[in-house]
């Protein structure tokens, strides 16, 4: 027999890399894991028909020659199964977590780093021109986009966006897919939510902003990722780690989200036995309470996480100036020559008094002043920073003050400046994207 399966606590998008499974390759069968993920099980639930799983205990007894393992690489994530295979089967995995070794012997790897683990296999389907019914590509779309933040992680790739417009045109259903991925529909889950809300404390670590809540559960409740999930969009924090300590088994559940790619939580859950990906991962600790968890969690974050980029990390540092004494016309001219749309003024003494804007000249020229000097017109409030601030917190200051130029100085002198460009360059760098030419 030849069979495919996926990791234990099946999720969203190993139920749609195992049913891109079923189209690929029609003679292997699905096997089920004991469990199913919170988030999956409306539609597991709805569609287990497409699966036409068997089960675990099926396994006991019966020869198996292939094995496909989707969404894993980690041998512990698929023991349940291996533990009623008697035989000695090849193995081929398809997997998209960059940080996950693979420990399974003699298996062959197909790893592809995108945001889903689905699009590897989707990818396969599209070039082999296969049409999946609309019911199984939205299966397939649904691991996709649950993965993959809606295709707005910053691990998202170009082929995510391909394997999604495939699986569009095979007729999946984007309502469907948006109902399966609003999971806070029990009572318990929004009660949980305003209690989490209420007690969450934001911490400034190595220049991070983190959420942090830490909440005593007398038992186990399915579904907190879902809310974990929400406050990460509510509160959009750098990184949210969510601390369940379960009284009735002594044991804590950590949950994390970080849309940061210096924030990786899967190596930084793994000395917890954590497991997940780069900006999702979730652990369990056995012996300890929540509270007594959380001090020790924070003190180890603080020497594990890497320092966050300032402005001064990406500020220019050839800065074009003007001088107090200048005229309009000769300021103006200075900026048209490169192309800059504002510069800092400074004074005799060579120090920052103030910032001259495209707009401050305009006023000049209608009034037919542009012999005056450039002190008259400009602005002498000046925003400025010793540029230790967060690259959040430059957002936050050219969001506020309708600016985007924010000049970084050591006392009065002028070291540097951050602009708009500055700034949309470290974000695209940050997501993979080259510089423009």
């Amino acid at each position: 027999m030849k069979i495919a399966l996926g990791h234990t606590n099946m999720d969203l998008d190993c139920l749609g890399s195992l049913i891109m499974v079923k189209n690929l390759f029609p003679e292997y069968r699905l096997v089920r894991s004991r469990l199913i993920h919170p988030a999956a099980h409306n539609l597991y639930n709805l569609y287990q028909y497409r699966f036409n799983f068997l089960d675990i205990r099926d396994l006991a007894g019966t020869p198996v020659e292939e094995v496909i393992i989707v969404d894993t690489a980690n041998f512990d994530r698929v023991k349940e199964y291996f533990a009623n295979i008697s035989s000695a089967p090849s193995v081929t995995i398809y997997d998209h977590h960059p940080g996950e070794n693979l420990n399974i012997a003699g298996a062959s790897l197909i790893r592809r780093y995108y945001g889903s683990n689905t699009t590897i296999l989707a990818e396969m389907a599209r070039k082999q021109n296969i049409i999946l019914p609309p019911d199984e590509a939205t299966i397939a779309l649904t691991g996709i986009y649950a993965d993959t933040g809606r295709l707005i992680y910053e691990n998202v790739r170009r082929e995510d966006y391909e394997a999604a417009a495939y699986l569009l045109d095979c007729g999946a259903s984007l309502k469907l897919v948006k109902s399966f991925l609003e999971t806070l529909k029990e009572d318990i889950q929004l009660e949980i939510l305003h209690q989490l809300l209420r007690i969450g404390v934001l911490k400034d670590i190595q220049g991070h902003a983190v959420f942090f809540t830490c909440l005593e559960l007398e038992e186990n409740i399915p579904g907190m990722a879902a809310v974990v999930e929400k406050i990460m969009e509510l509160e959009n924090p750098d990184a949210y780690f969510a601390v369940f300590g379960i009284a009735k088994t002594r044991t804590v559940l950590l949950i994390a989200r970080s849309q940061k790619a210096s924030i990786d939580l899967h190596t930084l859950l793994a000395p917890y036995g954590g497991g997940g990906h780069q900006l999702a991962a979730s652990a369990k600790i056995t012996g300890k309470a929540g509270r007594e968890f959380m001090d020790g969690f924070m003190e180890y974050l603080e020497s594990a996480l890497l320092p966050a980029t300032r402005a001064w990390d990406i500020m220019s540092r050839e800065v074009i100036t003007l001088s107090e004494t200048m005229s309009l016309r000769e300021a103006s001219g200075r900026l048209e020559a490169g192309e800059h749309t504002g510069a800092p003024v400074l004074n005799d003494r060579g120090e920052l008094s103030g910032f001259l804007s495209l707009r401050d000249i305009m006023k000049g020229r209608k009034a037919g002043l542009m012999q005056a000097p450039v002190k008259a017109f400009m602005s002498s409030k000046v925003i400025s920073s010793d540029g230790s601030v967060s690259i959040r917190e430059v957002e936050r200051i050219f969001y506020r003050n309708r600016i985007g130029h924010l000049p970084i100085v050591r006392g009065r002198e002028l070291v540097g400046m951050v602009t708009r460009w500055d700034y949309l360059q470290f974000k695209l760098k940050q997501a993979g994207v080259s510089k423009n030419p």
